[in-house]
């Protein structure tokens, strides 16, 4: 119990304190979350992915490990959310959620920070894989789950075409590859960019919850909980020991699959009529037990 606390005090309570400053600032002060997190998606994440992944000095085979880890337990955990959906015979708008709910988590503001607190920059190195990863299937997979037939492939890949963050990493990869050397002004700016990218993260995450006012359906939120925050830290275990990984790889890799359902998901159940009060409501109720969830993950599996 101890150890428990001592992680939750040491890793999770900072993130929660720097997120409930972005609360303050949209309920108390109505300072608008979309402004910051446009500043977020388009300058300060991109530049925190180039850096990171341009800096790791990751051998390549450890790399593959990594995103290989990222897809298998993304399109696991679908799996295991349209099994629970068949077994419990729910119906197929419910099924679509769950789907929404489990695969995608917040991998971003919450699993890099807290990778980064735990681990320094060398596990924030790695964990960045898994966000990059879930990043490209959110606007992919995730719209095309989202709209069922009423977006097309090609709807979905116009949409990450329109994501900063994936011409960031093929920079990333050309330079990382080649041993291209940035010139140190601009990398020195990027990295000053990058340093500001996870307090901001945070902030908006404490602003999306804010403006969040879900409504709960225990039918689906019980299931989607349980395979989010129970579920899927096992199988990153299991997955992360089948595929190799090791120290930081094996421990940041888990934490970033054990993280809440993401809030972007509410944002994809709004634009596609998704029942957006159900995804809401789940994305909170994630958030709020996960870091109880996490800091027993961390322990037990002795991360």
């Amino acid at each position: 119990m101890e150890a428990i606390i001592d992680v939750f005090t040491q890793n999770i309570i900072p993130i929660l304190l720097v997120a409930a400053i972005g609360y303050w600032l949209r309920r108390q002060l109505g300072v608008p979350a979309r402004p910051v997190s446009s500043v977020v998606f388009n300058v300060f994440s991109p530049a925190l992915v180039f850096v990171s992944l341009v800096n790791s000095e990751l051998p390549p085979g450890e790399l593959l490990g990594l995103l290989a880890f990222a897809v298998i337990t993304i399109l696991v955990m679908g799996g295991l959310a349209a099994l629970v959906g068949s077994a419990l015979r729910l119906p197929r708008a419910d099924v679509i959620t769950l789907l929404l709910v489990v695969m995608f988590v917040n991998g971003g503001n919450y699993g890099l920070t807290l990778n980064r607190l735990r681990y320094g920059e060398d596990g924030l190195s790695r964990a960045v894989v898994y966000f990059v990863v879930s990043t490209m299937f959110v606007y992919t997979l995730g719209v095309f789950i989202a709209s069922m037939g009423r977006s097309s492939i090609r709807g979905a890949l116009v949409r990450l075409a329109r994501v900063p963050t994936i011409y960031a990493v093929a920079l990333a990869i050309v330079v990382y590859a080649l041993r291209i050397p940035m010139p140190g002004p601009i990398m020195s700016t990027l990295e000053i960019v990058a340093d500001g990218a996870i307090p901001t993260m945070l902030v908006v995450l404490g602003m999306n919850m804010a403006a969040i006012d879900g409504v709960a359906s225990w039918r689906l939120a019980l299931p989607a909980v349980s395979l989010r925050l129970l579920v899927a830290p096992l199988l990153a275990m299991v997955v992360a020991g089948l595929l190799g990984l090791q120290g930081l790889s094996y421990s940041t890799s888990i934490i970033e699959a054990s993280m809440p359902t993401a809030v972007i998901t509410s944002v994809i159940a709004t634009e596609y009529e998704v029942q957006p009060p159900i995804v809401t409501s789940i994305v909170v109720l994630t958030t709020l037990l996960s870091p109880i969830t996490l800091a027993m993950t961390i322990t037990l599996l002795g991360l």
